[in-house]
C-alpha cells in the first residue's frame, strides 16, 4: 500500500498548486483517512507514519523547480481548475472501486500515470498560452502564488510601442482605428484607450474612453497623417502604444483639374484640320468662296492693266494719220 501513497504524491508534485485547490484538498483527506484505514486494518503504525508523511509533504508541494516552458510558481483559475478535476477523477475512481493487491497497484499507477501526463500538457499549455503572452506592452495578470495559496498581480514588462499599421481608406468612407491588441482583453483591470493626432509637429488628444475603437466618419483628404493610441490600465499608466499612418485616396475620377496657363502672348488660332470632309456633310465653303473671289479680283485687275496698255500704244498711230489726212 505504500506505493499508492507514493503515486498520490507524486502525481500532486508534479504540479504543486493542487494544494490550492480546497476540492482535492479534501479528497486527499478522504484517501489517507477512510481509503487508507480500510486497506490498513491489520497495520495502524504504518497508516499513521503515512499520514504523517501525506501532511509534511503537502508543504512542500509547492516547492518545485521553476522552468520558463513547466512551472513558474503561479498558475491562474481556469489552468487550476482544469487540473484539479483531473486529479479528483482519477483518485475517486481508485477509492470507489475495491481494488487488492497487484490489481490496486497496477490500477492506481495507470491512472496516476495518466494524470501526470495531463497535468504537464496543461501547464506547458498554461506557460506558453496564458503565462506573459504579450510581445509588447505592459500585461498584468492575477495569478494564484502555489506557495501561499494567495491570488496576486504580476506584470509582464515588455517594450510599450507596438508598432505601427499602415491605413489607406478612400474618400467619404469611415476611417476606424482598432487600438485593441489580442493579449489586451486578459491583462487584468478595467482598461481605457486614448486616441491622439499629429498635427503641426504636435499632438492632439482626440478622445479617451473604454472603447478601444475610434470611428472617423466621411473621410476627407484633410484626415490623412499619423494618428496614435494608448493602453492605460485602472492606475493610469500606459500600457501599449499603437501608431496609424493613414492616407485618404480620393473618389475615382474625381481628381481635381490643373489651373490653365496663364495667357502671355497674343492669342492665335489653331491650324484648320486636314482630314477630308466626311461625306454626305457639307464643308467650310467660306474659305472656297474667299479664294474664288481673290482669283476673279485677281483676273480683272490683269485684263483691265492689259486693255489700257494695248489702248496706249494704238493712240500715237491713230494720231499722225489724221495729220497726214489735214496736209493733204
Amino acid at each position: 500500500m505504500a506505493w499508492v501513497v507514493w503515486l498520490v504524491l507524486g502525481a500532486l508534485g508534479v504540479r504543486g498548486c493542487l494544494r490550492c485547490d480546497p476540492g482535492s484538498v479534501r479528497l486527499l483527506q478522504e484517501l489517507k483517512g477512510p481509503y487508507l484505514g480500510r486497506q490498513l486494518q491489520g497495520d495502524r503504525d504504518l497508516r499513521e507514519r503515512l499520514s504523517a508523511l501525506l501532511d509534511r509533504s503537502l508543504q512542500g508541494l509547492a516547492e518545485l523547480p521553476i522552468g520558463p516552458h513547466s512551472y513558474m510558481g503561479v498558475i491562474d483559475e481556469k489552468t487550476m481548475g482544469e487540473a484539479a478535476a483531473h486529479f479528483r477523477r482519477a483518485v475517486t475512481r481508485i477509492m470507489e472501486n475495491d481494488f487488492k493487491d497487484g490489481q490496486l497497484f497496477n490500477e492506481v499507477m495507470w491512472s496516476l500515470q495518466e494524470l501526470r501526463e495531463t497535468f504537464g500538457k496543461l501547464m506547458a499549455q498554461f506557460q506558453k498560452e496564458v503565462y506573459c503572452p504579450n510581445k509588447c506592452g505592459r500585461m498584468v495578470h492575477q495569478f494564484i502564488d502555489c506557495r501561499a495559496c494567495g491570488s496576486q498581480l504580476y506584470s509582464c514588462n515588455r517594450d510599450l510601442r507596438c508598432g505601427e499599421r499602415r491605413l489607406q481608406v478612400q474618400q467619404d468612407d469611415d476611417l476606424i482605428l482598432d487600438c485593441a491588441l489580442t493579449w489586451h482583453r486578459a491583462s487584468y483591470g478595467a482598461k481605457s484607450y486614448s486616441f491622439y493626432r499629429t498635427l503641426g509637429g504636435s499632438e492632439q488628444l482626440m478622445v479617451t474612453g473604454p472603447d478601444a475603437f475610434l470611428v472617423k466618419k466621411a473621410v476627407s483628404a484633410n484626415d490623412s497623417g499619423r494618428y496614435r493610441c494608448e493602453m492605460l490600465n485602472p492606475q493610469g499608466w500606459v500600457c501599449s502604444k499603437l501608431g496609424f499612418q493613414v492616407t485618404v485616396t480620393p473618389l475615382p475620377g474625381n481628381s481635381t483639374p490643373s489651373p490653365a496657363p496663364l495667357l502671355l502672348g497674343p492669342l492665335t488660332l489653331p491650324p484648320p484640320s486636314q482630314g477630308p470632309t466626311p461625306a454626305g456633310q457639307p464643308g467650310d465653303w467660306t474659305v472656297w468662296v474667299i479664294i474664288g473671289s481673290s482669283a476673279g479680283l485677281v483676273v480683272l485687275l490683269i485684263g483691265g492693266c492689259a486693255w489700257f496698255y494695248r489702248r496706249q500704244r494704238e493712240a500715237p498711230a491713230d494720231g499722225g494719220g489724221q495729220e497726214r489726212l489735214l496736209k493733204t
